[in-house]
């Protein structure tokens, strides 16, 4: 890690141990200035400084390391992750779109929608949201995460199944309408806590950003699979993709900033 986020990192970590500048001054024998220049990213200290700090800090600082270090990928993982990223934008503006028809569709199946743009709505929500859950399965592989890998796989799998079914729905039998609209909560819902709980576990890599799109994550999880609570989940879900934005793109500037 480089600066200033180094110093930024040392001031945290220094606060969370409810250190002053100068009781740590006193733990690793470092004075009060340089220790106030590395904070604020005025200088690069030596590696013995660094780790003069942290034994001060207790924390292992090779832990410390792997944890916080962009793993070595390549340029097309970045290209990938940025891809995912604009993806997830287009879906989560796409989506009130696909909402409002959906809506309409509930209240009556005679609505009048075109075919045509039902279609085209469907099929781009599962073009962008597939994307989008692909991103975080290249952040699983890169910063390994057994939650978000198979969670993202999921919600691939979950979205091709939706759409399949509102297409159904939409142009042979509403029948069973819904039977399936509840099938599909309770399907999304049960996705949602796995990948919450992935989000939650990138605390350490991505700040506190990451460990609340996981909290509202989950949140949404819950409120589906309850069926009843669906649409606060609908609610939820919006603010948590908007949450899982941000991570995706502060995963895409961490790999982009690594020298290859």
């Amino acid at each position: 890690m480089e600066q200033p986020e180094l110093g930024k990192k040392i001031l945290e970590l220094r606060k969370a141990n409810g250190l002053t500048q100068e009781e740590l001054v006193a733990r690793c024998n470092i004075n009060v200035r340089t220790i106030q220049r590395i904070e604020a990213g005025e200088v690069t200290p030596r590696g013995h400084t660094i780790r003069s700090i942290f034994a001060a800090l207790d924390i292992d600082i090779e832990q410390w390391q792997k944890k916080t270090t962009v793993p070595k990928g390549s340029k097309k993982a970045a290209q990938w992750i940025f891809l995912a990223f604009l993806s997830g934008l287009l879906y989560f503006l796409l989506a009130f779109w696909e909402g409002f028809m959906d809506y309409q569709l509930t209240i009556s199946m005679d609505a009048d929608i075109s075919p045509w743009e039902y279609t085209l709505v469907k099929l781009g929500i599962l073009l962008f949201y597939s994307c989008f859950m692909l991103g975080f399965y290249q952040l699983g592989r890169l910063w390994e995460n057994n939650w978000i890998l198979p969670a993202s796989l999921l919600g691939v799998a979950g979205i091709v199944i939706c759409i399949a079914a509102d297409l159904y729905l939409f142009y042979l039998d509403d029948t069973y309408a819904m039977a399936v609209m509840t099938g599909e909560s309770i399907v999304f819902g049960s996705i949602y806590l796995v990948f919450g709980y992935g989000l939650v576990k990138y605390q350490k890599e991505f700040g506190n950003m990451a460990l609340v799109a996981g909290i509202v994550a989950i949140l949404t999880g819950l409120a589906f699979i309850s069926v009843v609570l669906a649409l606060l989940g609908l609610i939820l879900l919006a603010v948590s993709e908007a949450l899982a934005l941000v991570v995706l793109y502060r995963a895409f500037d961490k790999v982009r900033n690594q020298k290859f």
